[in-house]
């Protein structure tokens, strides 16, 4: 017994010495739930949880780990087990990567979705694939199932600033419009997304070193405003009502 106890010290010794912590409130009208994310490396993978509770509240539990193929590639891949609001549910995902290709697929089921932590609901997933023809050049193809069946063709050239045009169709057929490069003197990064037609939606990410600011626009009206300003986050946006939500992330080596 004291054996097993002196090595389950370890391995938690072990599980403790590389990890990370994310605590939040998110708050909309009538709602107030906190949230937590905490994840625990160990090698060659990660066990993590997450829980969100309020009126309602839900959690995970899962693990992620990761292969190294040599030349030939890699492959990560895990396995999340929920419960709560609606019953039992769980996600399965992988990606991964060999010469030109790169592929990464989720696919999973929640009787009941949980905003923020927990958004989808019923069956969904997603696939999104890349191959790069040449060093300047990749096409991608990504597929989604989520509230309805999202599909999207694109092509990416990069010269100097990598720019993006394609096409997908969500009820109706729209348009894909992409720009993501350097700005300003300090290597900022900008990253733009449109979408007009069946879909219609602006993304836009900036990153800044130890900040970052993102913004999402979709019509019928809904967006949202976040920024992580070190290890402090704050989102602001209407999501079927206004919402905010403000976290902070601990990490220690």
């Amino acid at each position: 017994m004291r054996k097993a106890l002196f090595w389950l010290f370890l391995w938690l010794s072990s599980a403790l010495a590389q990890g990370r912590l994310e605590a939040g409130v998110y708050g909309a009208p009538g709602a107030l739930a906190p949230t937590l994310e905490v994840g625990f490396t160990l090698e060659p993978g990660e066990v993590y949880g997450k829980l969100q509770v309020g009126q309602e509240g839900r959690g995970a539990l899962g693990l992620s780990s990761s292969l190294a193929l040599g030349p030939l590639g890699y492959l990560a891949y895990g396995l999340q087990a929920e419960a709560g609001a609606g019953g039992l549910g769980g996600m399965a995902f992988a990606e991964g990567g060999a010469g030109p290709l790169a592929l990464a697929a989720r696919l999973g089921y929640r009787p009941k979705g949980l905003f923020p932590l927990f958004p989808e609901e019923g069956m969904f997933g997603r696939l999104s694939l890349r191959y790069r023809l040449v060093p300047k050049e990749v096409v991608g193809l990504f597929l989604e199932r989520g509230e309805v069946l999202r599909a999207e063709v694109s092509y990416a050239l990069r010269e100097g600033a990598t720019y993006t045009l394609g096409a997908g169709f969500s009820g109706l057929p729209y348009l894909v419009l992409g720009w993501k490069g350097e700005v300003g003197e300090g290597m900022e990064v900008l990253d733009l997304a449109l979408r007009l037609g069946g879909l219609n939606r602006l993304e836009a990410g900036l990153y800044l070193g130890e900040a970052s600011l993102f913004l999402t626009l979709s019509y019928p009206f809904a967006g949202s405003l976040g920024v992580w300003l070190g290890d402090l986050g704050l989102e602001g946006g209407y999501r079927e009502a206004p919402y905010a939500w403000v976290r902070y992330a601990w990490r220690w080596p």
